[in-house]
């Protein structure tokens, strides 16, 4: 099985970090047709020069407090 580190949400173009995303970063609001689980970093590379999608800083933050 790949490793799906990434929560793409492609309505809100945000990339949340699987382990650390919850509720409260509103991609359930979001159709599930519309998320993707990724673990391809060229990909998430791509999302943000060439398609405007932003990493979510919430789930970075979260990520650094719990380390």
């Amino acid at each position: 099985m790949k490793n799906l580190k990434y929560l793409i949400d492609h309505v809100t173009k945000t990339i949340h970090q699987r382990d650390y995303a919850g509720d409260r970063y509103g991609f359930l609001n979001t159709p599930i047709d519309k998320r993707e689980f990724i673990g391809d970093g060229a990909y998430i590379e791509l999302l943000k020069t060439e398609k405007g999608y932003k990493v979510c800083n919430s789930c970075q933050t979260f990520q650094l407090l719990t380390r």
